[in-house]
């Protein structure tokens, strides 16, 4: 039966309210172009539009979001380097004082250390501050590490050393000190992440790092004398100790020529490792971060059982065995590298482990 007139009125005002209807789920008004097609395709149509629209909400809101992440970076970065700029201030003020003697140095000796107590926070809730605690004790225990490792340490003269449980010692930094009575700087000398370290004392067997937090309680002499030992940092002819017995090892043509130099007295043997101090002393000007040096002292340690060494520390002079000022400092332990079966560092590996 063929439609009447009303009824196909009626289907197509409907075609069209549905055209306007999929128009307007778009956001804009119908095209003549829209008018009268499939409204099957005219909502996927919309979908994909939808769809379309909040891919590009996102984009835009992860575009936010990366924008304030880097404002943020920025941000920190900046107080970062003013940081870093007002403590390298500090230090400048600090080298420009007078050097402290041993002899009226109180923190030379052992110590005990400990990291920054619990803090309280006013106002919070005790799970809040548990967090806090937690956070600020893990930052700053970071930084007490660096200045002071774990356990115990031992400020000589000449530089820290951390003190292991069974007696072994790594050496941590050179150094130098200023101040006197209840307050002693450290100043370390290169190879660290901090420019220098504030010891307020609190009787003559207390002390604690200024704005750190961590606490050091004595654990032996507060001598110079004691606190002198035959390492890598504090065995040399600085700073009133014994200077080391070089012996010539051997000559070497890399870097224009270098001679190298062990000092025995240095060996220290432990289970199936050792350690030794040698020296290079160069005959041409060498140069480190547009620092000139003509000699750097080195600690290696040495694996007996099997024949490789790694350097844990070295320090460059100015002058020619191991003399002048110091250029540079670093303490750290490297990969380990065999010593293969001839050459220098095989006979360093020969006389530190007696094969």
């Amino acid at each position: 039966m063929p439609a009447t007139p009303v009824v196909a009125r009626i289907a197509t005002g409907s075609m069209l309210a549905l055209v306007a209807l999929g128009a307007a789920a778009q956001g804009r008004p119908p095209t003549t172009e829209q008018l009268g097609r499939d409204p099957g395709a005219l909502r996927q149509e919309a979908e994909q539009q939808r769809s379309r629209d909040m891919q590009q909400q996102q984009q835009q809101s992860q575009q936010q979001a990366d924008q304030q992440w880097n404002d943020t970076v920025r941000q920190q970065q900046s107080r970062a380097n003013a940081d870093m700029a007002q403590a390298r201030a500090v230090r400048q003020s600090w080298e420009q004082r007078p050097a402290l003697a041993p002899d009226h140095n109180a923190l030379l000796g052992r110590w005990d250390t400990h990291p920054p107590g619990q803090r309280s926070a006013a106002g919070v809730s005790p799970e809040m501050a548990q967090l806090a605690n937690a956070l600020l004790g893990g930052i700053t225990g970071g930084i007490c590490e660096s200045m002071l490792g774990k356990g115990t340490v031992e400020f000589r003269p000449q530089g820290v050393v951390a003190i292991g449980r069974d007696g072994r010692e790594h050496a941590l930094y050179r150094a130098e000190y200023r101040g006197s009575g209840s307050r002693v700087v450290v100043l370390p000398m290169g190879g660290t992440t901090f420019t220098h370290m504030i010891v307020d004392f609190n009787g003559a067997d207390h002390a604690t790092v200024y704005a750190v937090g961590c606490s050091l309680v004595r654990s032996g002499p507060a001598t110079a004398k004691a606190a002198m030992a035959t390492t890598g940092l504090a065995a040399s002819s600085e700073g009133g100790g014994a200077p080391l017995q070089w012996k010539l090892l051997g000559h070497v043509d890399n870097a224009g020529g270098i001679d190298v130099y062990i000092a025995p007295s240095t060996v220290r043997r432990s289970g199936d490792k050792a350690r030794m101090v040698d020296l290079f002393d160069f005959k041409q000007r060498q140069s480190f971060e547009g620092k000139p040096f003509l000699s750097a002292r080195n600690e290696y340690e040495y694996d007996c059982a099997h024949p490789r060494q790694r350097m844990v520390g070295t320090t460059g002079f100015s002058g020619q065995m191991a003399t002048g000022s110091v250029v540079a400092s670093n303490v750290g332990n490297s990969p380990w590298q065999p010593v293969g079966t001839s050459g220098p560092a095989f006979d360093h590996w020969q006389v530190a482990c007696k094969r």
